[in-house]
């Protein structure tokens, strides 16, 4: 594989060296599931679409409008139960993943290296996950039905994806990587550089959840 163009091995994230090494246990993790990553980030950003268009699409949003709630536990409720699951959701991957690289390591792998890689890998991509999801619900509040959701996922999850590969092809270019927030969560790339923009990510997160409350507060609903 060394023979490969270097672009070419960057643009699939493989290594051959470091610590996320394809040829080592937690690299060739790393490698497999970037693409288990990608799907999770489409989950997410469905997650949070279809948390509360579905209620207009549905045709319930009148009687839940009727009950003696505000808008703002509407969008709170939804938020706080949604985040619950994708953390769920994501504290049973980490541990399926984790028993399955303790079940099958070598000799040479430690298993406090193992649990260190895994939690890095997961504790940083959830902030990209709960960024997809917080965009979800404000996208929410735009869209008009929920079947545009499943489309709109598709493109942002693979829009972003996207600005990460080109990033990687076109040198002059490299700066989209910081903007794709998926290529930042992209599990090689946190074994070798950690997350160094979380921080920001979190805040941009916040953001998209205030924008929902007032965009959700003001808006008409569609019969």
């Amino acid at each position: 594989m060394s023979e490969f163009p270097e672009s070419l091995l960057a643009t699939f994230h493989i290594s051959l060296s470091g610590p996320a090494n394809l040829l080592q246990l937690l690299g060739f993790f790393a490698y497999y599931f970037q693409y288990l990553f990608l799907a999770a980030c489409v989950y997410a950003i469905l997650l949070g679409i279809q948390s509360l268009i579905q209620e207009e699409s549905a045709g319930t949003i009148d009687f839940l409008y009727a009950q003696p709630i505000s808008r703002e536990q509407i969008v709170a409720n939804k938020w706080f139960v949604q985040t619950i699951i994708l953390s769920l959701f994501w504290f049973v991957s980490a541990c399926t993943s984790l028993g399955g690289l303790l079940l099958f390591k070598e000799k040479t792998d430690t298993v406090a290296a193992i649990v260190e890689g895994i939690s890095a890998i997961y504790w940083n991509e959830w902030f990209v996950l709960w960024f997809f999801l917080t965009l979800g619900m404000f996208l929410s509040t735009l869209i008009h039905h929920a079947n545009q959701g499943t489309s709109v996922a598709l493109s942002i999850v693979f829009g972003f994806y996207l600005l990460g590969i080109v990033s990687n092809l076109y040198a002059p270019l490299d700066f989209l990587a910081s903007l794709s927030p998926i290529h930042q969560g992209i599990p090689a790339t946190i074994l070798e550089q950690g997350f160094p923009h979380k921080g920001i990510l979190f805040l941009i997160s916040l953001l998209f959840i205030a924008l929902t409350f007032f965009v959700y507060h003001r808006k008409d609903f569609r019969h």
